[in-house]
């Protein structure tokens, strides 16, 4: 699929770049894009490599292999940005790699604002380019540590 906007982001092209935290033969951990007005913070996504768009679809592997890049980014959210929570989820339809989000609701958040609008608060710390490259290198640490 070469216009898979996925695997091309996984090649480093197209819209969906962010830097990269971690890869091995199966899943790839990035940061967000960058988007109008910077991007939030620790917002991380866990993707498959293969085309495998469901859950029920991953092999066991796969599924094991999800699930310790989701702890490791977490664990990793939470030591570098000390957010009140650290949440996951999977969002989306339509897209051809199976992949869950891993994003913090940063500590001064109204209690009013939902658990999955965290990324939206206003008030959420946004960096640049710079900003998040330096966060990705510090959560890389968390990926290559035995």
């Amino acid at each position: 699929m070469d216009d898979c906007l996925i695997c091309a982001k996984h090649r480093g092209e197209g819209p969906l770049v962010g830097p990269e935290i971690w890869r091995d033969d199966l899943v790839a951990v990035s940061h967000g894009s960058q988007g109008e007005g910077g991007v939030v913070l620790g917002y991380l996504f866990v993707e498959t490599l293969r085309h495998v768009p469901y859950l029920d679809d991953l092999t066991d592997v796969e599924a094991a292999a999800v699930g310790s890049a989701v702890r490791r980014a977490a664990i990793a959210v939470r030591a570098e940005l000390d957010p009140e929570h650290v949440f996951s989820a999977v969002i989306g339809r339509g897209i051809p790699h199976f992949h869950q989000h891993v994003f913090p609701r940063h500590r001064g958040m109204p209690d009013e604002t939902p658990w999955h609008d965290s990324a939206y608060w206003p008030g959420a710390p946004r960096g640049g380019e710079a900003e998040v490259a330096a966060l990705a290198a510090r959560l890389r640490r968390y990926f290559t540590a035995v």
